[in-house]
């Protein structure tokens, strides 16, 4: 059911961009002609959807899906229709007489279909509860539990699972709305999932094929509205942090340009921490190791962080004051947040389920944004160098978290550089210096050829130039391509899913096949 609510102000969860909305919309599961069970709930979701769309297009309205805000860039934003998700969440094991033969039997308990809206909180919950007889887990996950699985999987959340890789890998199947009169399920060709007697109770239309599913599988929410994902667990298993260790920038680099995946046996977490203005260059390296589930065992605290209706949480808004004081240095400031990060650090000397260790809900307490650019780890020593160059010239106050990633099969995944993409992070002031270090960064790369990527989700903008840089023309018309293909080459409708974000990297349905 859609209930309007009218117009709205706005604004994303870390406060870096609102909007005055034309429309709030939410959706849940309600329905005038009664309870609904089973696959009605996907069917009726997409039913009300997909009329709204229409509704959108007739009037010249843009829609964009809102999952839990967590988005730091415009990605997400519209001052049109927002569609609110969160009451599209539930969860549903797939029988077996779903499957197409060629999936393996010994992988269907692993499988769950999961509506736009739930949250990676309570897909935990359901994964490791033992309502089925089985306790499972994701793959892989980043450190928030507070995003919608559709809006963590389209941002391309990344994680450190230096052996699996990020959110987009366990999708197996996408329920898309689009306005086309039928929901669409999108599934690898080289990968089925589902037999036909899925797709005709589903009510949809199928496709099959590896580039349009790795393409909408970070779409950002330019293909449509993505109603509901499969997903692919596996068993329960715990991740054991020993105490992070303190490791010299000389030892960090030599490690990164050897790496050993398989050193140890069962390595699963690599990030690292460093301080660019740290004189001694020591940096902390956290490593997590994939293990035996133990029933009972008590992890850690939850890292909940409440705000009030204001935006504020008790001292979240400390380090960001101290970050803008004029009379301390930048210097300072990062020695400030990195001595912060070490005893704050919930990942050391620790044991748990990702759905006990990963429980961080919505705001940053070093600052009030992030950027992220990712490199392949044959030239993440040198980004080392380069990002001590750029914060010491820029004057930044900024620490940098880093994390090493399986690559992307996703077209538009941005960890897909290298056998593993490291992701550097930095957290800055939401200023101006936000974009000219990113720019100079950017530069400095260029300079020496080394390919580098941005999240979609943490940056100060990507244009057609930068894009292409990221991606190639292969990738961009590659994506450009499977749009235009599940929109049946309908300009009005994709428009109504184009945005800023889209039309500044040119991606908008107005710019052309490259």
């Amino acid at each position: 059911m859609i209930v309007r609510k009218g117009p709205r102000k706005w604004r994303n969860i870390h406060t870096t961009f609102e909007a005055n909305l034309e429309e709030m919309m939410d959706l849940d599961n309600s329905s005038p002609s009664g309870r609904l069970s089973g696959m009605e709930f996907f069917k009726q979701a997409a039913k009300d959807i997909d009329a709204l769309i229409q509704e959108a297009k007739a009037k010249g309205k843009k829609i964009r899906a809102l999952g839990s805000a967590w988005a730091l860039t415009d990605i997400h934003l519209t001052d049109k229709w927002m569609l609110n998700t969160k009451l599209l969440n539930q969860i549903f094991d797939l029988s077996d007489r779903n499957f197409h033969d060629s999936y393996p039997v010994e992988k269907r308990p692993y499988i769950l279909l999961a509506q736009c809206g739930v949250s990676v909180a309570e897909l935990n919950k359901r994964l490791e509860t033992n309502e089925q007889g089985i306790k499972r887990a994701l793959r892989t996950a980043g450190i928030g539990a507070g995003q919608t699985i559709v809006g963590a999987v389209s941002g391309n959340t990344h994680g450190a699972a230096v052996n699996f890789g990020a959110m987009p890998e366990f999708v197996r199947g996408i329920q898309l709305v689009n306005g086309t009169g039928q929901s669409i399920w999108i599934e690898r060709e080289s990968e089925p999932i589902v037999n036909d007697r899925f797709i005709t109770n589903l009510d949809a239309k199928l496709i099959r094929n590896d580039d349009i599913f790795n393409s909408a599988l970070v779409s950002f929410g330019a293909y449509g509205v993505i109603t509901a994902l499969a997903i692919e667990t596996e068993p329960i298993y715990h991740i054991k942090f020993p105490p992070m260790q303190d490791i010299s920038f000389t030892n960090l680099k030599q490690k990164l340009n050897n790496m050993d995946y398989n050193d140890p046996s069962n390595l699963h977490h690599f990030e690292f921490i460093f301080n660019p203005y740290d004189e001694e260059e020591q940096a902390v390296l956290v490593i997590g190791t994939k293990e035996d589930y133990i029933p009972g065992h008590v992890g850690p605290d939850p890292l909940w962080i409440i705000t009030d209706e204001q935006g504020y949480a008790p001292g979240d808004k400390t380090p960001p004051f101290l970050l803008r004081l004029p009379f301390l240095s930048a210097a300072w400031k990062s020695k400030f947040q990195y001595k912060e990060y070490k005893k704050n650090s919930i990942l050391s000397d620790v044991r748990g389920s990702s759905g006990q260790l990963y429980t961080a809900t919505i705001t940053y307490l070093e600052g009030y944004s992030e950027s992220a650019i990712a490199v392949g780890i044959e030239d993440a020593a040198r980004m080392i160098e380069i990002i001590v160059e750029v914060v010491k010239e820029q004057k930044l106050p900024s620490i940098c978290q880093a994390r090493v990633v399986k690559a992307s099969r996703a077209t538009f995944g941005f960890t897909y550089l290298g056998s593993r993409s490291v992701v550097f992070e930095f957290a800055l002031v939401n200023d101006g210096k936000f974009a000219q270090f990113e720019n100079k960064l950017v530069s400095k790369l260029k300079q020496e050829s080394i390919k580098y990527t941005f999240h979609w989700s943490k940056n100060s903008g990507i244009s057609k130039e930068r894009l292409f840089d990221m991606y190639g023309v292969e990738r961009v018309q590659k994506w450009k391509a499977a749009r235009r293909s599940l929109f049946n080459n309908d300009k009005e409708l994709m428009a109504v899913f184009d945005n800023d974000h889209i039309k500044r990297a040119e991606l908008d349905v107005d710019s052309g096949v490259a």
